[in-house]
């Protein structure tokens, strides 16, 4: 008789992903990194799905890295009250309880008391489960332990059989607490429209578009606008360098966060300096190919983040072949940028380093094409293929079928 949880070596595993409700709006690059995977997964030995969503993405498990995010997956806000967040809860609870007969492996996205708490139910039931820890300051056992129930947390934390982090030192952090099966798992480049660099001819129409002069020196942020990722940082640098630099640009991509008083400080700093012109604030972009011209418009990636697992946007960066200047979070922004080759590191809340940094970069093209040449040859790290072949070796050792 095959041992209860123990997936017989001739049966496809079947793995579902399970994301929170509002997936899509609270966590942007997660979503189209988890929908890249599940519609370029093309390894038969093990199927995907998902759940949590109504939105599913096309050509699942067809291998042509091919999705759809279509408008509902984005609906909803980014902030949970306690009465959503028990109804999260229950409703996670419910699914590993009654749905657990259709997948081998639950695949959990989020760190929720739902989340946590599933493994008792699966483990009764003979099935397995993983997390996937991506944000540091947040998932990281470290920080549930500080949280009220820590102690709960971290007991049931320990009941997964397996965890995934995107980065060395969410890693690092699993190890010093003495969790067993973790596999550091760094993303991949989700954006294919940048697999062989910038183009510059979309990149010059983007410009004329956006009315950027083609002699410009444009610097690009892609991210929400929210104080975690230093949005304030960066206006404070840019005021301060487009003074003196009238041919310096700005172009800020991402949706405005939830704290309205924190953007319309960074709006308020942006228009006090006299500079307002000179940025151009996005919003929410979703369509990829448009992404991908963004990157290809602009001369310098700016990510002075306070806190990360992985950041997407500096795999995309620097498969672009642009220099980069990013806060210096050991473990996490140096496995992306190698200080002083592909672009500067700076650290934390030091706005002057941060705009000394960027300067270098903006007075010297020599120095910009240099490190671009070093941040493209270094994203070569990041693709899907390893990826998935890791991927698929860790589902293998949690399903009891590793050689």
């Amino acid at each position: 008789m095959k041992p209860a949880g123990v997936i017989h070596p001739k049966r496809q595993i079947r793995v579902v992903h399970i994301v929170p409700s509002t997936f899509g709006y609270r966590f942007s690059g997660i979503t189209h990194r988890l929908y890249s995977l599940l519609s370029g997964w093309c390894d038969s030995a093990v199927r995907f799905d998902l759940w949590g969503t109504a939105v599913r993405p096309f050509n699942m498990n067809s291998g042509n890295l091919e999705y759809q995010l279509r408008g509902s997956l984005w609906s909803g806000t980014g902030t949970q009250g306690r009465s959503r967040r028990m109804w999260e809860t229950v409703r996670v609870l419910a699914f590993a309880a009654l749905k657990a007969s259709r997948f081998d492996i639950a695949h959990f996205h989020h760190a929720g008391w739902g989340e946590l708490a599933s493994p008792v139910i699966l483990h009764l039931l003979g099935r397995k489960a993983v997390l996937h820890m991506t944000l540091y300051g947040s998932d990281n056992p470290s920080t549930l332990a500080r949280m009220r129930g820590g102690r709960l947390a971290l007991a049931l934390l320990r009941r997964f059989d397996g965890i995934v982090t995107v980065s060395p030192r969410l890693a690092e952090d699993c190890e010093k607490h003495n969790f067993r099966n973790v596999l550091c798992l760094t993303n991949f480049l989700a954006l294919r429209q940048l697999e062989h660099g910038r183009d510059a001819a979309a990149g010059e129409e983007m410009r004329r578009e956006l009315t950027i002069p083609l002699d410009a020196t444009v610097l690009l942020f892609v991210g929400s606008v929210i104080r975690r990722k230093g949005v304030d940082l960066l206006a404070e640098s840019f005021a301060r360098l487009a003074s003196c630099h009238p041919d310096l640009w700005l172009i800020a991509v991402g949706p405005p966060g939830n704290d309205k008083e924190f953007v319309r400080a960074v709006r308020e700093r942006i228009d006090h300096a006299g500079v307002a012109s000179r940025v151009i604030w996005t919003g929410t972009v979703r369509d990829k190919d448009l992404l991908a011209r963004y990157y290809s418009a602009v001369d310098v990636f700016v990510f002075p983040t306070r806190a990360e697992g992985l950041p997407n946007v500096l795999i995309e960066a620097t498969a672009a072949g642009l220099p980069v200047v990013a806060t210096n979070l050991p473990g996490c922004t140096d496995y992306v940028v190698v200080d002083g080759e592909s672009g500067f590191l700076v650290p934390p809340e030091d706005v002057d380093a941060l705009t000394q940094a960027v300067e270098r970069l903006v007075t010297d093209s020599t120095l910009r094409a240099k490190m671009g040449q070093a941040a493209r040859a270094h994203s070569s790290r990041f693709g899907f293929e390893e990826y998935c072949r890791q991927l698929k070796a860790f589902y293998l050792k949690v399903a009891g079928l590793a050689p």
